[in-house]
């Protein structure tokens, strides 16, 4: 660092201008000794060693889905969690990190190298890849072409279908809209994931009125209409009264045909003589009565569900995602011959759409919380737990932080630095957060001052986007699975066979007639990250 650089610094300190990153500290001080670590390594082999297969088949699948978790958001979600229990936050682990298998995913879709959160559904759900924001459907069928997709031998049945075909009960618990695109991935069949409602899909030729939007899908043909629970958000799309509008993700979709399919959904409900529950905030849904309840319909956002940042934490206000998979999971495992799950967090992505990691890391760790509840619920001897994502974003944590700096923070300098400037920790190479001008060489904006870690700060980004323009990344994402056969992950994988290892572990679908041995294995997962 140069005498000036140094000097400007200690002035900008003195006065104020620059507040210092606030720096946690390690929990433990016995990380400066060898033994330390040679002991962590000892017992981590233990470990290993001891982790049983449990090869036994798996009654109930449950799919957890961090939209947009690459293995960056992961570990600053981590560190981030730390931060928040007042220590370094590097030392330490998310759930999920724990369980004793994982591998990658390569993501790629047909047609592109970077994909979308619609194909890599189809290709994580079905087993097959299909192009770029299509869902339910092969490569055969590309972006808008209405007439392919209606073609059988075109559409794909996903672990959704292969669950109810094989007597199992099946659920959704998304933040997102239900009509999104990850959950529409289980039930639709589509060559475009905007056609969410009948008003998206107007005008485009083709023989376009021939396709029924995604919304309709779910509520009027199978496998939609035999979900047992439906929970996320959506309730433009569906036609129901609105309560007010959102700022963040994606826009709705305003149905224009006055079709009001929660009324449509209720009505077949009662056709069928079957109990049904409709909640529209928190104190609804925990009200249901998941024992004598056939099918649950809550719909929590006029498009998307609130980030946690934001959310009402009132009886009147929006569910937490943990209350939400609570009640999923004491409706379905009811059922003798158990169940498939869909959870997605799905706001993650949007908060990294924003370049907002202050709402996509707090999304992330609201996850996590889910994923804990759900472990209580279950038993891992009978039920596979997957934990994924289906793309990353393009944020990278950067610089030479020092050891517990506030991942929301900023590296003050450093003499690889040529202006002098501080910038964030977390940094996109995309995105709204671009800023820079010219005055006879490139100056960017300086943070001196600037509460960045404020959850709607937008990180500074190399290419500029329109705002929530920042785009997927196209590396591998990990996933981490426990429970019956989980040990099936253990390499680089087709992200198509996420969906072949979840219907393997419960002999549905393409594997129904599989046999294996049953063995009793005690539960593979403990948790070590308190």
């Amino acid at each position: 660092m140069t005498a000036f650089r140094l000097t400007v610094l200690i002035s900008l300190f003195t006065h104020g201008w620059i507040q210092a990153e606030r720096v946690y500290p390690s929990p433990k001080e016995c990380e400066n000794d060898s033994e330390y670590w040679m002991k962590l390594g000892e017992d981590e082999i233990k470990e290993a060693l001891a982790q049983p297969r449990i090869n036994r088949f798996a009654k109930n699948v449950i799919l957890f889905l961090g939209d947009g978790m690459g293995i960056t958001a992961v570990t600053a979600g981590r560190i981030l969690k730390g931060q928040k229990r007042g220590f370094a936050g590097e030392e330490g682990y998310l759930t999920w990190e724990r369980f004793p298998n994982i591998g990658l995913l390569k993501t790629y879709s047909l047609d592109k190298q970077v994909p979308d959160s619609a194909a890599t559904a189809t290709a994580f759900l079905s087993g097959v890849k299909g192009n770029f924001r299509t869902l339910g459907v092969n490569g055969r069928v590309k972006l808008n072409d209405c007439k392919a997709s209606l073609k059988e031998k075109n559409r794909v049945k996903t672990i959704l279908e292969w669950a109810q075909e094989s007597g199992k009960e099946t659920g959704l618990v998304t933040t997102t809209q239900v009509t999104h695109a990850t959950p529409a991935a289980l039930y639709a069949k589509t060559p475009s994931r905007k056609w969410q409602c009948d008003t998206r899909m107007k005008g485009l030729g083709g023989g376009t009125e021939s396709c029924k939007d995604i919304a309709r899908q779910l509520v009027e043909d199978e496998p939609g209409r035999n979900i047992k629970v439906i929970m996320g958000g959506g309730r433009q799309e569906m036609g129901s009264p609105l309560a007010k509008g959102e700022k963040e993700g994606e826009g709705g979709c305003p149905r224009g045909d006055g079709k009001n399919l929660v009324d449509d959904w209720k009505s077949c409900r009662k056709n069928e003589g079957k109990t049904y529950s409709y909640a529209t905030s928190t104190g609804e849904l925990l009200a249901v009565d998941t024992e004598n309840t056939d099918f649950i319909l809550g719909l929590f956002g006029d498009v998307h569900v609130p980030y946690e940042v934001d959310r009402d934490n009132s009886s009147k206000g929006t569910p937490h995602i943990k209350e939400m998979v609570e009640v999923a999971i004491r409706r379905l495992r009811r059922h003798d011959k158990g169940f498939f799950l869909l959870v997605e967090g799905g706001r993650i992505d949007h908060g990294f759409h924003y370049s907002k990691p202050k709402r996509a890391l707090e999304e992330l760790l609201a996850f996590e919380e889910a994923l804990e509840k759900a472990l209580e619920l279950v038993d891992l001897k009978e039920t596979l737990v997957v934990v994924t994502a289906d793309h990353s974003h393009v944020m990278t944590i950067n610089g030479y932080p020092e050891r517990g700096n506030n991942i929301l923070g900023l590296i003050e300098t450093s003499e690889d630095v040529s202006d002098g400037l501080p910038y964030t920790t977390l940094m996109f190479t995309n995105g709204p957060g671009y800023n820079f001008t010219w005055n006879d060489k490139v100056q960017r904006r300086n943070l001196t001052g600037v509460n960045t870690g404020h959850k709607d700060f937008v990180s500074p980004s190399g290419v500029p986007t329109r705002e929530g323009g920042e785009t997927h990344g196209g590396e591998d994402v990990a996933v981490y699975a426990s429970g019956p056969m989980a040990h099936l992950f253990h390499r680089v994988h087709e992200q198509t066979y996420v969906a072949h290892v979840m219907g393997y572990a419960a002999c549905i679908g393409p594997y129904d007639g599989c046999v294996r041995s049953v063995r009793d294995r005690s539960n593979a997962y403990t948790t070590l990250c308190d």
